[in-house]
């Protein structure tokens, strides 16, 4: 596995942008309601003109039958084998990294809608920390593009897309906390290479919805095979 330096980002900076897109999603403003599953699954999509990555997604995760720290655990795992059992929502899922603190680069990739090609990032994930979360305990994780110090070459299938940083909470559900959770993710992204020359919100906020239904599913399936006590 590689030994690459530890990238350094500022966790306040990240931290304090995650509240800020809870609160604006809060005000509803330019914000559309791309799908819902009521009690299990939302997905809101927004396009910030002005941005570097200007479309950004906002989902939640209800009722997860997982006690929030073990959620956690299966989110934050550096076990890609274990993983790609697990996780049918991305492929790839090569580590490159891990490192003392449990933050750890890896190589993850999406498949994408018939004429685009599939996309692929190296990120970098941060261990999760204990925060406030407008009034509820929490745990945080956050992810950020390393693509440009990662010397990993992936299949030629993929085109490399740049990610403006992610982030998931975890917390436990309002009803039944000690054994079940909720999960509010952001996800920001720049494809790159070929898209349609409109709709491009829409498509990406599409392929969005499909990998998180599925993501959360893989959660629940990957606790119940290798962390579930």
């Amino acid at each position: 596995m590689a030994e690459d330096a530890q990238p350094i980002f500022d966790f306040e900076k990240e931290f304090d942008r995650a509240r800020w897109y809870r609160s604006d999603l809060d005000t509803g403003t330019g914000w559309t309601k791309r799908s819902e599953k009521p009690g299990e699954f939302a997905l809101w999509s927004k396009t910030f003109p002005e941005n570097e990555f200007p479309i950004v997604c906002v989902y939640q995760f209800r009722n997860m039958p997982i006690p929030y720290k073990k959620n956690a655990d299966v989110i934050g795992s550096h076990d890609m084998e274990k993983r790609k059992v697990w996780d049918k929502a991305f492929e790839g899922l090569t580590p490159q990294a891990v490192y003392p603190d449990g933050a750890f680069t890896y190589h993850i990739a999406r498949r994408m809608p018939w004429p685009i090609s599939d996309r692929d990032w190296i990120l970098h994930r941060a261990p999760f920390k204990e925060i406030e979360w407008f009034g509820k305990s929490a745990l945080i994780l956050t992810s950020q593009d390393v693509s440009s110090t990662s010397t990993f070459v992936p299949p030629k299938k993929y085109i490399r897309a740049s990610n403006g940083g992610n982030f998931i909470v975890v917390m436990p559900e309002d009803e039944n906390p000690e054994t079940t959770s909720r999960c509010f993710g952001w996800s920001s992204n720049n494809f790159n290479g070929w898209l349609p020359n409109s709709g491009i919100e829409f498509l990406i906020a599409k392929q969005t919805v499909t990998s998180f239904i599925e993501f959360r599913e893989s959660i629940i399936d990957g606790y119940n095979k290798y962390f579930k006590e």
